[in-house]
């Protein structure tokens, strides 16, 4: 497995692959980025980034959208068929996991657009998350679709600066350093709303296993 996943993330692959399509090349920008939503260790920034170096902002965008979108949601009509009995296990031992099912299950779609418009939010935990939390598979497009405007155009903002990097070194680490910011604010913001729906849920059994011995 770990090399194909050095494979997969040496940028010499997708050249050779998109001379392999020939005048169909933007295909290889599509299924690189698909091919984040399956093997979880590989960062989506750095296949946004190729496609932007590659096909320029518009269009290393707009593949990378389309692949992942692709990818993500083809990953969730998965889980919801197999997901049930290979990851029950594994949400009943993380409360982390656990609270963030619940949070889906009973917020709807909402959640998911915000899990997904963080700019390394792994596709493949969300895909999950939502399938268990047996979002339609309808509702779980839009949101998809939604959430995954931001979080491509954020992660192609970045491959623009890196590329530009060495020109622009200030500009590009203030945007980069930006971007991460507003990323760990996020996710620190969900943190504490997980544990206050954690709080929540315990005080809640308390008052259940008190009624009930009364």
């Amino acid at each position: 497995m770990a090399e194909i996943i050095k494979m997969l993330l040496d940028p010499e692959f997708y050249y050779q692959l998109i001379d392999i399509f020939g005048p169909f090349g933007f295909i290889a920008g599509i299924l690189i980025a698909m091919i984040e939503a399956f093997i979880p260790p590989l960062p989506l920034a750095a296949f946004v980034t190729i496609n932007v170096i590659t096909f320029g902002f518009v269009g290393g965008y707009i593949l990378s959208y389309i692949g992942t979108v692709i990818g993500s949601y083809g990953m969730f009509r998965i889980f919801r068929r197999f997901g049930h009995r290979y990851m029950t296990g594994y949400i009943n031992k993380h409360a982390k996991a656990k609270s963030m099912l619940h949070w889906i299950h009973d917020k709807g779609v909402f959640p998911i657009i915000v899990l997904l418009t963080f700019p390394f939010t792994p596709s493949v935990i969300v895909s999950g998350l939502a399938a268990l939390a047996d979002i339609k598979p309808k509702d779980y497009l839009v949101a998809l679709m939604a959430g995954k405007i931001f979080m491509v155009l954020s992660l192609s903002f970045i491959g623009v600066n890196v590329q530009s990097f060495i020109s622009q070194p200030i500009k590009s680490t203030a945007f980069i350093t930006l971007t991460l910011s507003v990323s760990f604010i996020a996710k620190h913001l969900l943190g504490r709303y997980e544990k206050r729906v954690l709080r929540d849920k315990a005080i809640q059994n308390k008052h259940k296993i008190f009624h009930k011995h009364n």
